[in-house]
């Protein structure tokens, strides 16, 4: 599930919305999950590139660096089959599973 441009910032809004549609909370959390995973991957990539003093690294060029790394993260999850689809089908399916055996014990 792609949000398009809406990201959750606050994990409060999230939370509200879990309340409302756990569904739905639950593709978005699992796609930032992915998102994280992706983003680190591209920095620890960065890492492996050698360095010339030829373009001096400035905490500008960090920054726009470190920007770029989330949206291409942002852009890559949440895609039909990666990782953030796979986790979301294991944990919905054990959340009701959970639930309905709950259900069966009270």
């Amino acid at each position: 599930m792609k949000n398009y441009g809406i990201y959750y910032q606050n994990l409060n809004e999230i939370i509200n919305l879990s309340k409302k549609d756990i569904k739905t909370a639950l593709k978005i959390v699992c796609s930032e999950f992915e998102s994280l995973i992706w983003y680190e991957v591209l920095k620890g990539l960065n890492n492996t590139i050698i360095k010339s003093n030829f373009f001096p690294e400035t905490l500008e060029k960090k920054i726009f660096q470190d920007y770029l790394y989330q949206e291409i993260a942002r852009s890559i999850s949440g895609r039909p089959r990666s990782l953030s689809d796979y986790l979301y089908q294991i944990l919905i399916k054990n959340y009701f599973k959970n639930k309905d055996n709950n259900a069966d014990n009270k």
